[in-house]
This record gives structure tokens, sequence and C-alpha cells, in this order.
């Protein structure tokens, strides 16, 4: 059962129904802010980052022993420009639950070590190559030969390893997280654009294959919490910090697009997916036209009775593992051993989705300039040209047993050489000139060298900080 809440959660029915098995550890507990005064405190954490939790380790280190009051996880949703963020840092605050900020694809263009991709665009032959995010979205969603259908391809993909990233958290150290969006409600930014006609029929059905092969895999939000605002507000708020942050918002091609937005909003999220979501994950909704107070909604949170269900009920049915091998498998999924088999699901070779394959001149071109970005040639902490010690004994360092928690993206969380490690002569000469040049001092040194291997660089005038 869904619960919804507009300022107050008092006239709820109630839903005192007791687990008919006793004596088991139970995640789904009431949650307690921190001036309750009731928050538990945490067990030591397993250093999940470090070491891979696999069943060996699952016979030393129990699971159920780290589930708390807190230990949940909980997806902010809503329209843009309600200040989800500051309410979910807030949320995460009050109870003492990790922020993970919703990804976006800064995270995939900018490496670990700072370094974006997006900067070698000057350098790209290939459209289908050039960088494309949610600026360039605002203003042009058909752009670039259907560069959203792989972008919203992508943000799956990504969005799918920071929440599972997140679960891996709370197995392992048993402190809850507040996230923003997750890879459930994705499917609503697909049928959004589909009825625009921004992205194409193949790549909608080669997502939905891989959503039903892949979904079940995660388990699905404690609470989910929806910040409201009607259209025309939402609209609003969109011009005015166009004016103020997002430049390229304004005069929007997608936010002025009333229709859009009001099928994404109240169609698809508040119709269609949170009254599905709310079978499994327990929904809030807010309107949040003139913002909110946070407080509020903790104290609403700490009223809800999480954790009386039958074991016939849906509701929180993901996280009622009942015992503790059960625990221990969901830890080694996200954590551990099992986390690679879940993710090589991507791999599915479905080959009818023409608009997010690449062809082999492209794909030979996106490998060549992703591997020579500084720092993601291996993982991180083992990129000496970005000044990275000398990994003497790498094969001793605990960061090499199996570190299965993705830090970023294309090839960050990788110890083994991407590729195009040694190849051509021409790539090998483009690595001696920017080598050079960062020997000579120059800020820029990884810009240079390019045009050995993209002749058309010859005629085309770089910007000015690039040569």
């Amino acid at each position: 059962m869904a619960v919804s809440a507009g300022r107050s959660l008092r006239a709820l029915p109630s839903q005192a129904r007791v687990l008919g098995v006793a004596g088991l550890a139970q995640p789904s507990r009431n949650m307690h802010s921190r001036s309750s005064g009731l928050m538990e405190p945490l067990e030591k954490p397993w250093p999940y980052k470090k070491i891979q939790f696999n069943y060996a380790a699952s016979l030393v280190d129990g699971t159920t022993k780290r589930f708390k009051d807190n230990s949940k996880m909980v997806v902010v949703e809503g329209p843009p420009a309600l200040d989800k963020t500051k309410f979910a840092q807030e949320l995460a605050e009050e109870f003492g639950m990790l922020y993970m900020p919703g990804f976006t694809m800064e995270d995939y263009y900018i490496n670990s070590y700072g370094y974006d991709l997006r900067e070698l665009d000057f350098a790209t032959k290939f459209t289908r190559n050039l960088s494309y995010d949610e600026k360039k979205f605002a203003q042009e969603p058909t752009g670039q030969d259907h560069a959203l259908d792989r972008m919203l391809w992508t943000s799956f993909q990504c969005r799918f390893q920071d929440y599972m990233n997140g679960l891996a958290h709370i197995f392992n150290t048993g402190q809850g997280v507040v996230t923003e969006r997750s890879p459930h409600s994705d499917w609503v930014y697909f049928e959004a654009a589909f009825r625009q006609g921004w992205i194409s029929r193949s790549s909608r059905t080669h997502y939905y294959k891989m959503r039903n092969l892949l979904i079940d895999e995660l388990m699905r939000p404690n609470l989910i919490i929806y910040l409201d605002a009607p259209t025309d507000v939402v609209q609003s708020k969109i011009r005015g910090r166009a004016q103020a942050t997002h430049p390229w918002e304004k005069d929007s091609p997608v936010w002025e697009n009333t229709e859009y937005v009001s099928h994404l909003y109240e169609d698809l999220f508040k119709k269609q997916y949170l009254p599905t979501a709310g079978v499994s994950s327990y929904v809030l909704s807010y309107d949040w036209s003139e913002g909110g107070d946070t407080e509020v909604v903790v104290e609403d949170i700490e009223r809800m009775e999480m954790d009386h269900h039958d074991k016939y009920d849906k509701q929180q049915l993901d996280w009622r593992l009942l015992v503790e091998d059960n625990f221990a498998q969901k830890r080694q999924n996200y954590s551990g051993e099992q986390r690679n088999r879940i993710l090589e699901g991507f791999n599915t070779p479905w080959h009818q989705a023409d608009d997010l394959l690449l062809t082999t001149e492209e794909g030979i071109e996106s490998d060549k300039m992703r591997a020579r970005v500084p720092g993601s040639m291996f993982k991180k902490g083992f990129n000496q040209v970005v000044g990275d010690p000398e990994p003497m004994l790498g094969f001793l360092n605990p960061a090499n047993f199996g570190s299965t928690v993705m830090e970023g993206t294309w090839g960050v969380a990788r110890y083994d050489a991407q590729p195009w490690t040694a190849d051509t002569r021409d790539v090998k000469h483009g690595d001696k000139i920017r080598e050079q040049a960062k020997a000579a001092g120059d800020a820029d040194w990884w810009k240079k060298g390019w045009e050995v291997w993209t002749p058309h660089l010859a005629t085309v005038t770089a910007p000015a900080n690039t040569h």
C-alpha cells in the first residue's frame, strides 16, 4: 500500500500488521532523526571500496547486525528547479544518512582526476562522438544525429551503477542513503522523449529489453519523496533560474514545451510511475511550488510505521530478506563477486538499436580519445602520468583485490590498461607530443598531439587555449 502525504500523515489509516516471523533481523524499522535522540549508532563499516565482499568474508562479517533504524534507501523525485538537491542534503543530514548526488552527464565526461572529455570535442571527427549533455539537450533535443538516444541510454547505465553503489554502501556500513532519481523511474524520460519524436523507436525498444533484463537486480527504494508543482509553476521557475544560473535553459525548446513537461510529470510520473512504485515503496508527495519545510517532512517520516507488514504484503517486500544468508547474498551482488555478473548484462548483444551503436570507425576514434584522457588508462591511484606513485608490488595493493564499487566512468574503475595503450605510430607520436608539453609546464598538455591521427584538424582552427 502506498502512503501519500501532503503536509501531514495524521489522517492516514493505521497499517499495524505484524510480521509473522519472530527473532529475525528486519531492516524495515521506523526512522529516527538526530533531534529525536533515538538514532542508533552504526557498527564499524566494512571497507567495501578496497576489499571485495565474497562468500568467505560473509563467514566472518555479518550483515544483519549493520541494519539500524535509518538503514534505508530514500529517493527524491520531481520536476527541475524545485531545489530538490538542497532538500535531499538537508534530509540526509537530519537522518545521519549519506547524500549521493543524482547522476548527470558531467559525472560521465569528467573523470576522477578532473579531466573533462568534452574539452576534446575540437579533435573529434565524427558527429556521434561529440559530447552531449543536459545543456545541449535543453537547447537542441534532436541534435547531433540522435545524441539524445545515446545520452538517455548512457544515463540509465550510469544511474544503475550509482544506485548499486548506494545499496552497497547500505549493506556494508548500515548508513542509509538519500539520492535523487533512480533507475526505477528512468523509463518515464524515455517515454516522454519518444512521444515528442526526439528518440527513435529502436532505442526505446532496446532500453526496455535491457531494463526488463536487469532492473529486478536492484532493490526498490524504501521511500520515494516526490516534490511537486504545477506545470506553469515549474516552467516559471526554470525561466527564473535561466536568468541567473542556467543560461542554457533560456527559451529552451524542451522546457518551454508545455506538452512535454506536463506529459512527463503530470501523466507519466504522477499517474503511472508513483502509483505503481507505491505498491513496493512508501511514497510521500508534497506541493513544493513555494518551497517547503524539511522539518515537516522529517516529522512525517518519523510517524510512519515502516516495519509493520505481514509476510504476504508487497510493501517493503524487497527488504524483507529474513535470514543472514539472504542479506549476505544481496551484499555480494552489490559489492562483491556477483556485481560484475549483473553489470555484464548490459553487454547483451541486441544489434537493432542503430542510433545507440557506433560504426567501427566511430568506435575506434572514441576508444582512442577516451584512453588518452589523463587518469583514464588505469584505475584511480595507478596513473603515474597524473602524479600517482609508482605502484611497486601493485599486486599486493588491497585496492587491487577486486574493488568493485565504480568511482566514475569510462575506465576509471579498471586496473588493467584500456584499449590503445600501445597502438600505431601516430598514436604513440601523439603521446610523445603530450609528454613534451607536460614537461614544458603547459597546463593544457593533454590537449596536444591530436592532429597527428585526426587529419581534419589541419584545416580546423582549434580553440586558442588548446594549442
